[in-house]
């Protein structure tokens, strides 16, 4: 390779290894500042809200105790419902 290549190459690796590490936060960090919003034939929904009634209904089964927990759901605007499963507990809302 040419001498130029070379110093080239250099140079960039010495800046990629030089250059300060912009440090991020965490993705659900991130997501607190997003407002995700579903329409479907004339409704909307916020997930947030969604999510948040889903977390509350856990916590009074019993399901979210330490927060560690799994929470998967399934959004249904057509049933105006949302699925949920948290630890071993399944179920439902109405949105």
């Amino acid at each position: 390779m040419s001498k130029r290549i070379d110093k080239k190459r250099m140079k960039r690796q010495a800046e990629i290894t030089s250059a300060p590490r912009d440090i991020k936060a965490p993705a659900a960090k991130e997501a607190e500042n997003i407002d995700f919003y579903i329409q479907y034939q004339g409704q909307e929904y916020l997930e947030r809200e969604i999510i948040e009634r889903i977390k509350e209904k856990c916590k009074v089964e019993g399901a979210l105790t330490s927060g560690n927990e799994k929470l998967s759901v399934y959004l249904k605007p057509e049933e105006q419902k949302a699925y949920y499963t948290c630890g071993s507990l399944s179920g439902d809302i109405d949105i």
